[in-house]
């Protein structure tokens, strides 16, 4: 069974209930999908994040029997192309097509607002291989996405830099619609 993904309206950003899940599932997937690549104490998101993200009309959300199980985040870059961000499953429900079902429905909404290609950005430590990180290369590669370029930590988040644990480098993958 899949999740009912939904597109949060606008006025969504005031519920601080929701905000607080969505906020608890994204850092608990990006904990263990990027753990060792930040220093202890560090966090993916926070409320005022999320609740503009909610805000710009770009947060989906992933519910199963009425339970937040998911998020991703999407937002333009430019006329013809979309951002891909905080694609997140709680852990409880990895393997389930949680992930692939947000994927889908964010790509959907890209295409709905007539962009032609979907951007992602996957961190990946540059001195060693993470396991997750190869596991999420190789998934994002089965849907169709491809790495047009590598990019150094600092070009694309240069004001995170003292809390990385490792030094890092951002894959840049694309997929045209």
């Amino acid at each position: 069974m899949t999740a009912d993904v939904d597109l949060l309206t606008a006025d969504r950003s005031r519920d601080e209930g929701l905000v607080d899940e969505l906020v608890a599932v994204i850092n608990a997937a990006y904990a263990i999908g990027e753990a060792g690549l930040w220093l202890d104490g560090w966090t993916r998101t926070n409320p005022t994040e999320i609740a503009e993200a909610i805000e710009s009309g770009g947060m989906l959300a992933a519910t199963r029997q009425a339970r937040l199980v998911g998020a991703a985040y999407v937002r333009p870059l430019d006329e013809e192309t979309a951002d891909l961000g905080l694609v997140s499953t709680a852990p409880s429900s990895w393997g389930n097509g949680i992930g692939g079902e947000l994927v889908h429905v964010a790509e959907d909404l890209v295409r709905s607002r007539e962009m032609t290609t979907v951007q992602l950005e996957v961190l990946v430590p540059t001195e060693w291989v993470h396991p997750a990180k190869e596991r999420l290369r190789a998934w994002y590669t089965r849907l169709g996405y491809r790495v047009i370029r590598s990019a150094p930590f600092d070009d694309i988040a240069r004001h995170l830099a003292p809390q990385l644990a490792t030094p890092c480098r951002f894959l840049i993958f694309h997929k045209t619609l």
